[in-house]
């Protein structure tokens, strides 16, 4: 079995890598300052809850379509998955800062490994016809690494669980053994998961709470957090 991807599955999922995931809070600031998040329990339950109602549903979906498209080297439905993607964000702020974060991932797997799938797709973002989501650019970045689609779907899971986590840790309402906690009970969790592929017509989501909430954050005078 090759296994040289698991290098660039770490690689992708390290904080270290400019993604700007760990600057965000996915709406978790606001609920702490409202008070409903108040422990670990509470933030494994928002992490439950935001993986089976937004990411999975939507998120997860767009990282494997385009995966296949760049695989079959279909620019043009990895493009429309991105657009519908960047679309189904209600929030201005998040919206932002996912095409933010795809563009970083974008720009970086061009100087570590520029395949021609990467180099039309950036070109396609860059002429704004693509929004440059963070999980298309990641599907894109992923694909160009060789990590395979369960892989990757699992390593974006866990970048979102361990920035929520992160963010609980500094909001200072879970320390970081507890962290480590949430996210070992996660685990198997998000290793069961498996996503049907869908037409990126059927993507949904639904979250109303936090997207109230994520409104309310981006008018927000003082926050830590870009989300």
């Amino acid at each position: 079995m090759n296994t040289e991807y698991e290098f660039h599955l770490m690689q992708l999922a390290d904080s270290l890598f400019p993604s700007g995931m760990f600057g965000m809070s996915g709406g978790l600031e606001s609920f702490v300052k409202t008070g409903r998040i108040r422990n670990g329990s509470d933030v494994l339950r928002f992490v439950r809850q935001q993986v089976q109602f937004q990411i999975l549903p939507c998120d997860c979906a767009v990282l494997l379509a385009v995966m296949d498209a760049a695989k079959k080297g279909d620019v043009e439905r990895a493009v429309a998955a991105d657009n519908k993607c960047y679309s189904m964000k209600l929030v201005k702020e998040v919206r932002t800062a996912s095409a933010r974060s795809g563009r970083q991932i974008l720009n970086c797997v061009l100087h570590i490994s520029p395949s021609k799938f990467a180099k039309k797709f950036h070109g396609r973002v860059k002429a704004e016809e693509g929004a440059g989501t963070y999980p298309a650019c990641l599907a894109v970045a992923a694909s160009a690494l060789h990590i395979p689609q369960k892989s990757a779907m699992r390593m974006m899971l866990y970048s979102y669980s361990a920035s929520i986590v992160g963010s609980a840790i500094r909001l200072g309402i879970i320390e970081h053994l507890e962290g480590q906690h949430i996210l070992t009970v996660f685990a198997p969790e998000i290793n069961s998961l498996q996503v049907r592929k869908k037409d990126i017509d059927e993507l949904w989501q639904l979250a109303p709470l936090a997207e109230i909430l994520q409104m309310q954050h981006e008018r927000e005078e003082l926050r830590m957090f870009i989300t």
